[in-house]
């Protein structure tokens, strides 16, 4: 097995930088789907309050979908990397600190693939389950006391 010389290492280390950040911002955008997702339920709970409107809580799910994209796009990106990752490591690479990684999306799985592993759509799944469960609920109330839906009542739900 041939050994690495220093180039080859400080290649491997920039490669292995971007896939840190890459994991790093996976794991970011599903706190941040998670705020604002809330900060979004929130915002269509009370906009709904005076004038009951399905648009509000429907389009809650729209930054959801945005941000589950997202996380599936830096996952295909941390895996075309990881490849070339063990390109270089096994001196298959002829081009020295190349981050070219266009030869490897071909080889891996498309957005919507990835969208839909177990891995990932289990954690927007069950956000969006559970933000349509509170839709349903929302809508209940709001329709069976829609005749006792005064102003006070307005008013109890504004801090």
């Amino acid at each position: 097995m041939p050994t690495h010389n220093d180039n080859t290492i400080a290649h491997m280390n920039m490669i292995q930088g971007v896939i840190t950040r890459l994991e790093t911002n996976c794991f970011t955008l599903k706190a941040m789907a998670m705020a604002m997702t809330m900060a979004a339920a929130l915002l269509a709970f009370l906009g709904s309050i005076e004038n009951p409107n399905w648009i509000y809580p429907a389009a809650v799910c729209l930054p959801i979908l945005v941000f589950w994209a997202m996380d599936a796009q830096y996952l295909r990106l941390g895996k075309c990397f990881r490849r070339l990752f063990d390109r270089v490591r096994r001196h298959e690479c002829t081009d020295p600190f190349t981050m070219n990684i266009s030869e490897f999306k071909g080889q891996e799985q498309g957005i919507v693939r990835i969208m839909l592993s177990w891995s990932v759509s289990l954690f927007y799944v069950s956000i969006l389950l559970a933000f349509m469960l509170l839709i349903v609920v929302f809508w209940y109330v709001v329709s069976t006391d829609i005749a006792n839906f005064t102003e006070n009542s307005v008013r109890r739900f504004r801090w």
